[in-house]
C-alpha cells in the first residue's frame, strides 16, 4: 500500500515538473465545482509563472485547457449559473463556424432553448464575453435586443418565411440589425462583485487595491512574506 501511494507521489510530481500548465489545468478541471480549490490551485500556478487567461467564449472549451506552454484557458465549465449542455452547444457552433463576431452574432448562432437569459448573463458577468467587442455594461444592456433579433431570426426560419426579399436567407434584414446599447462601465467594485458571483472569487483584481496607498502608510509588508519568513 505505501508503496502504491510513493509511485502515484513520483508520478504527479514528474508531471507537475516537467508539463506544469497540464499538470494544473488537468487538476482544475477536476475539481470545478469546488472553488476553494480552484482558487488555491491559481495561486500555485502564479507560483509555478504560469499564465491563467481569463474565461472566453471565443477561446475556451469546458475544461481548462493548455494553448500553449505556460499557459493555461480558464475553462467555461467553472462558471456558475452556466450549463453544461448550454456551454457545449456554444463550443460545438464557435469550433464548427468560427468565431463569435459580436452580440447580434453570437445570440443567432447559438441556441437560445439551452443557453437561456440566465446564462448568458453569468458569461457576460464572468467577463466571459468580453471579446465580442464591448464592455461588460455595455454588453448587459444590448442582451435583450440581441436576443429579441435572434428569435425572431429562429421563427422566421423554423415558419420558412424568406426574410430577405424571398431569396431563401434566414438572415435578419439589415434595416433589423440593432446597434449596441453604449454605456458606461460598471465601476471597479461592481464589476468585481459580479465576478466573484459567478467565478466564486474576483478574477481581473481585488477592492482592496483601491486602497493600497493608504495601508502602505500603516503598513510595513504582506501576510504573505512574514508567513515565508516563519
Amino acid at each position: 500500500h505505501p508503496a502504491a501511494y510513493a509511485l502515484v507521489s513520483y508520478q504527479t510530481a514528474w508531471l507537475k515538473t516537467h508539463y506544469p500548465a497540464e499538470f494544473m489545468a488537468a487538476v482544475m478541471s477536476c475539481d470545478m465545482d469546488h472553488t476553494e480549490t480552484v482558487v488555491a490551485m491559481l495561486e500555485e500556478c502564479k507560483r509555478l509563472d504560469l499564465k491563467v487567461h481569463a474565461p472566453d467564449v471565443n477561446r475556451s472549451f469546458f475544461k481548462f485547457t493548455v494553448p500553449s506552454p505556460k499557459e493555461i484557458v480558464y475553462g467555461l465549465g467553472a462558471i456558475k449559473g452556466a450549463g453544461e449542455a448550454a456551454l457545449a452547444g456554444i463550443i460545438a457552433e464557435r469550433v464548427k463556424n468560427g468565431r463569435f463576431q459580436d452580440i447580434f452574432d453570437f445570440c443567432r448562432r447559438i441556441d437560445l432553448k439551452k443557453a437561456n437569459k440566465r446564462v448568458l448573463e453569468a458569461l457576460v458577468f464572468s467577463g466571459a464575453m468580453d471579446s465580442l467587442g464591448l464592455n461588460r455594461a455595455s454588453l448587459l444592456k444590448t442582451l435583450p435586443k440581441a436576443l429579441a433579433l435572434a428569435e425572431r431570426a429562429a421563427e422566421s426560419a423554423s415558419s420558412g418565411q424568406n426574410e430577405l426579399f424571398g431569396l431563401g436567407s434566414s438572415t435578419p434584414k439589415a434595416e433589423e440589425r440593432i446597434e449596441p446599447e453604449y454605456v458606461d462601465e460598471w465601476s471597479i467594485r461592481e464589476k468585481l462583485t459580479h465576478e466573484r458571483e459567478t467565478l466564486g472569487f474576483y478574477l481581473s483584481g481585488h477592492p482592496i487595491e483601491a486602497y493600497l496607498d493608504v495601508i502602505s502608510q500603516i503598513c510595513s509588508g504582506r501576510m504573505s512574506e512574514l508567513i515565508a519568513a516563519i
